[in-house]
């Protein structure tokens, strides 16, 4: 028992020693190529980062020349102009080309995006969109409207009461613009005659072009859930370094 006790703890000793450099080779694999990600992202949205490379180990899918899946999340982003916001990607068969410059590519990618009522009040507040409706829509909006954001539609409300409502939907009208439809108007609570209904509609042109998107990524969709207007970007065959 005495001479067997030994000879599993030489074992454990020794399996802890070969442990360690691979422990060692993982650490660094994840800083380094966490570093070149993170440093790419952000050189595209403006800040620092969150990056994933789930529980498989790194150093076993580079041997194999690719990562499956890498997941990043950062907030305050900076994205088509768009006000700073949550961002949550995926990138997909991530090569790494060049080991010493830190070069890689991605094979493709998907994006999420997750825009909040203040910040969509700000993508309606152009000269096509709440400016362009009818007068009477427009003064029973009044000088400071807020949004509401339900499953499916977007409110446009006065700052106080319901003494006006118009409701939008959001689509992809190209893949970098994103476009407001109107559908639907009440005035004093009650719904507005078909005539102003047609007008608001042939008057409003509300849409938002969102140049530079990063990674090459175009717009898939635009839906709104509550309390978030969440859009839904995709790319692929985009590039990364350390120096981003």
């Amino acid at each position: 028992m005495f001479l067997l006790g030994m000879v599993a703890r030489r074992l454990i000793v020794l399996a802890i020693a070969l442990a360690v450099p691979v422990i060692a080779a993982e650490f660094l694999a994840r800083k380094l190529i966490g570093d070149a990600v993170r440093s790419a992202v952000k050189a595209r949205i403006g800040v620092s980062a969150d990056v994933s490379f789930g529980a498989s180990p790194v150093v076993l899918a580079l041997i194999h020349g690719r990562i499956d899946t890498v997941t990043i999340k950062a907030r305050r982003a900076r994205i088509g102009g768009l006000p700073p916001l949550t961002l949550s990607a995926t990138l997909h068969d991530v090569h790494l080309k060049n080991l010493t410059s830190l070069q890689g590519a991605i094979g493709s990618l998907t994006l999420d995006v997750r825009v909040t009522a203040g910040q969509v009040l700000e993508l309606l507040a152009t000269p096509g969109c709440v400016s362009s409706l009818p007068a009477p829509v427009r003064g029973a909006l009044g000088g400071s409207p807020r949004v509401l954001l339900f499953p499916g539609r977007i409110d446009l409300l006065p700052a106080r009461g319901r003494a006006g409502e118009v409701r939008l939907a959001p689509l992809v009208a190209s893949r970098d613009t994103v476009a407001f439809h109107v559908t639907g108007l009440e005035l004093g609570g009650a719904p507005a005659s078909p005539a102003t209904l047609a007008a608001a509609r042939a008057q409003v042109r509300c849409s938002r072009t969102l140049p530079g998107l990063p990674f090459g990524v175009a717009l898939n969709s635009a839906t709104v859930g509550r309390g978030a207007l969440s859009l839904h970007l995709s790319g692929s065959g985009a590039t990364f370094s350390a120096l981003g």
